[in-house]
């Protein structure tokens, strides 16, 4: 389980956000179906086709099944036809599943019956443990990283891995990659970080089993592509084109530059005490 971001009960306003409307409103205002229903109902109701009303509620209705359309396009265009997937004959490979995100898809294609070899730096024991392999690695470490792949491909007749990845490499086109964007997550690497109603609005904390489950639900229906969530991740690049002084100002107003420096001053400072009074202690025994 992901560790809670505060031990108090969160008020309802703080589960209202940006996210959630426009999560909303894919199922609802800015679905093709809906939005095709709206002159549908206009006609039932014997508005003329010249009417304000009709005008607006069609050409709505066809931009929104455009953009619908356009990104199925885009979609197929970038990241070509879905592969199939059968589970049985899937391997996962895991950095960092030993915590957080990385824990978590473990644990779910471990459910799913999937060979999962969870590769992490805090692995305690490795092997073979409930239907994943674990591997002590750290990816920082070119040479260990390289040791721990051959040990994969070793150990593939035990998982399954072998067989299906060079299948997969004699079939590039089939080879497909998902790159992940996320925000702040709720795992412990940011659980010192405190929002206020306006930022939480804008960018929500995001669940981790909400990311895993999007991340699950993609690579299972054989699709590549990019995963940014929250909403603001899929645009926060685009700040780059913005003036220098615009940049420094919309950083200043969201906290990003500071979110994270002064929680680690204040461990540090709380280490030296500790440290100081451990050396206290010691004197005083020796004395």
């Amino acid at each position: 389980m992901s560790p809670s971001l505060s031990s108090e009960s969160p008020r309802w306003y703080m589960y209202l956000n940006i996210d959630l409307l426009l999560h909303v409103g894919s199922y609802t205002i800015f679905h093709p179906f809906v939005a095709a229903m709206l002159p549908l109902c206009l006609r039932a109701l014997a508005a003329p086709y010249q009417s304000t009303s009709f005008i607006l509620t069609s050409v709505y209705a066809i931009l929104v099944s455009s953009c619908h359309l356009l990104s199925s396009v885009n979609q197929r265009w970038a990241y070509g036809p879905r592969r199939k997937v059968k589970l049985s004959n899937e391997v996962a490979v895991v950095t960092g599943g030993a915590s957080g995100l990385g824990r978590c898809l473990v644990e779910i294609y471990a459910m799913k019956g999937v060979s999962v070899a969870a590769i992490d730096i805090d692995v305690k024991e490795e092997g073979e443990r409930e239907g994943v392999w674990w591997y002590r690695c750290d990816v920082g470490d070119p040479s260990m990283v390289q040791k721990t792949w051959s040990r994969i491909n070793h150990d593939a007749s035990a998982i399954a891995f072998h067989t299906s990845l060079a299948a997969e490499l004699r079939s590039t086109p089939n080879i497909k990659t998902l790159l992940v964007t996320p925000g702040q997550l709720d795992t412990g690497m940011f659980s010192h970080i405190k929002l206020g109603r306006i930022r939480n609005f804008f960018g929500p904390v995001l669940e981790v089993r909400e990311l895993a489950i999007k991340i699950v639900n993609t690579i299972d229906a054989g699709e590549g592509g990019t995963i940014a969530l929250p909403a603001y991740a899929r645009w926060i690049a685009w700040h780059q084109i913005l003036p220098k002084a615009a940049q420094n100002w919309l950083k200043r107003c969201s906290g990003v530059d500071t979110a994270i420096g002064a929680p680690v001053e204040q461990v540090s400072s709380k280490t030296e005490v500790k440290n100081s009074q451990s050396e206290s202690e010691s004197e005083s025994e020796s004395d």
